[in-house]
């Protein structure tokens, strides 16, 4: 599936701290028992993430000396605003802050699965989270590891497939072996929508626009 790309920092530069990263669980309200024990129940396994991003300046319009790209930012963000129909469109984000994994476990052999669906940890000191990414960003290069080798899986050993955000996956020619870890290098992106149908572009000098908040909402496989 091809999929527009967010637009990052290096197309607009005036990109603000803050920004807001809100993972969220979809689960049941709570429920208490007449003991006084709480009943929680979740409906889906991995969380869904929310982001919040505000750009202090966006230049539109010619600027004495500057170069085309600084012309452009206002025009690049409402054009793409305008490209997604709101809410209706889905796009690539790439969070600055989870991206990329190096030698990332995705799974174990059992000597008969071939097919693995591609996932990140995102955690330290033992303490993570595990969930399928949006997409492997394939052309930033991918490396592939069977157990302890140093020695990245040939490519033409197996084949990886993003059609499905979300739901991407490593499909190798030969099942690895039973109990044999299955580790990856890769860059991706999360899979997303824009959380509003509106944001408003306010002009502050003469060619120069603000935007106080775009928000951003990850999306699950097939939404």
């Amino acid at each position: 599936m091809t999929l527009p790309v967010y637009p990052g920092r290096d197309l607009l530069p005036g990109l603000a701290f803050s920004s807001k990263w809100s993972p969220s669980f979809v689960n049941m309200p709570t429920a208490t028992t007449a003991s006084g024990a709480d009943i929680d129940i979740g409906l889906a396994q991995y969380p869904l993430h929310d982001f919040e991003l505000t750009y202090e300046f966006l230049r539109h319009g010619p600027v004495p000396g500057g170069s085309p790209l600084a012309q452009l930012e206002f025009r690049t963000l409402m054009g793409f605003h305008l490209m997604l129909s709101g809410t209706l469109g889905r796009f690539l984000y790439r969070n600055p802050d989870d991206d990329q994994v190096f030698r990332d476990l995705i799974g174990v052999g059992d000597g008969a699965t071939t097919v693995f669906t591609l996932t990140r940890g995102f955690g330290a000191n033992g303490y993570f989270g595990r969930e399928p990414v949006g997409q492997v960003n394939t052309d930033a290069g991918v490396n592939v590891y069977l157990g302890t080798s140093a020695t990245p899986v040939a490519p033409s050993g197996y084949a990886i497939s993003t059609a499905t955000p979300c739901a991407n996956t490593i499909t190798f020619g030969t099942a690895p072996g039973s109990g044999v870890p299955i580790s990856i290098d890769m860059k991706y992106y999360y899979y997303c929508k824009l959380a509003d149908n509106s944001n408003t572009f306010e002009k502050f000098m003469d060619r120069l626009f603000k935007l106080q908040k775009v928000a951003l909402h990850s999306c699950r496989s097939g939404a």
